[in-house]
């Protein structure tokens, strides 16, 4: 592929921030290239066209990450000293993160002013539209943040524990889902008299701005954590015990909420504690005493990666039912400006 030559992996490791334009120039041509192939479902097929353009480079940093990771696992590394060594390809996936996100905002922005209906192009993302807010701060819009966004960072996590590099299609899909939301709702406050919807754009940005760098910081970890995990089930009989006990342990959690009574706050916390119990056990598939340390460091990296989305939760739910001008523009894109 030309961009691979172009951006090399190295490059974005090197020079984070190439990553942000490489991310801007694949999500273009993602866009352009599903518009005109498959214009009834443009907006996830270009997120599919974006992911698979992606996938070299998240292949090749998981790769290095798990290398790496086996290096220092064996020098005894404390756990901040391995996040440290991390901190390279994670910055990698925020400029990649942000480069989507902002070209999809950009798009969704700018696409009505040259008659195009962003309801049809990127009709997906848009069906993922929600207006909340009120006068003072919810436990029951807290929890539903948490439960929802919940599944999505399992499902990183899972995903790249199964594919190694398959979450990035859930990476770039929130990506593109929160970028053309927004330009979208900046749109669509400005049609309903708030003000300049350039104005409403810098409102939204600026607001949620904290909360998207948690929750997106969020699933990263949970993508790297799952992908590097994934790259030392190398062996026979690893993989053996591997694919016996995620399938055993997937019914088992299935199990386990199709029986809670209700999805309060605590049935909330405890769903996701026994995520966490159930994959923690997997330790015990590795005949490695490296890979072991591996994992325990990636498992913890997965904890990370919950606490973080949880205060990006709290953050967000914060924001809705406080952030006075950003509910403003929320309230007019819906109608009632």
């Amino acid at each position: 592929m030309v961009f691979e030559h172009l951006f090399p992996a190295g490059l974005l490791e090197r020079k984070e921030w190439s990553a942000f334009f490489l991310a801007a120039i694949y999500s273009t041509l993602s866009i352009i290239i599903a518009r005109l192939l498959f214009p009834a479902n443009s907006g996830i097929v270009s997120v599919a066209f974006l992911s698979i353009f992606l996938i070299p480079y998240f292949e090749t940093i998981l790769k290095r990450e798990a290398d790496q990771e086996a290096r220092e696992a064996s020098s005894k590394r404390s756990f901040l000293d391995l996040l440290r060594g991390n901190a390279d390809a994670i910055r990698v996936y925020f400029f990649l993160f942000f480069g989507i996100y902002l070209t999809y905002m950009a798009y969704a922005f700018i696409a009505p002013y040259f008659g195009f209906d962003i309801g049809v192009v990127f009709r997906e993302q848009l069906s993922l539209e929600s207006i909340r807010g009120g006068a003072t701060f919810n436990v029951s819009t807290f929890t539903s943040i948490l439960f929802n966004n919940w599944w999505v960072l399992l499902a990183c996590f899972l995903i790249a524990l199964v594919a190694g590099d398959g979450a990035v299609f859930f990476i770039a899909w929130n990506a593109s889902t929160w970028g053309t939301i927004f330009g979208y709702r900046a749109i669509e406050a400005g049609a309903h008299g708030w003000g300049s919807p350039f104005l409403a754009l810098i409102v939204i940005v600026v607001v949620t701005l904290p909360h998207l760098l948690l929750e997106a910081g969020a699933y990263i970890l949970a993508a790297i954590a799952g992908g590097v995990i994934s790259d030392e089930v190398d062996k026979p009989s690893e993989m053996a015990k591997f694919v016996i006990y995620f399938l055993c342990a997937a019914m088992v959690y299935a199990l386990f909420v199709v029986i809670m009574p209700s999805f309060d706050f605590v049935s909330s916390v405890l769903i996701i504690l026994a995520a966490f119990g159930i994959l923690y056990a997997m330790r015990f598939v590795f005949d490695d005493r490296f890979d072991v340390d591996v994992f325990t460091f990636n498992i913890h990296l997965f904890a990370l990666s919950i606490g973080v989305f949880a205060l990006g939760a709290l953050i967000e739910t914060f924001v809705l039912y406080n952030a006075t001008l950003l509910r403003g523009v929320y309230f007019a894109a819906a109608g009632f400006g």
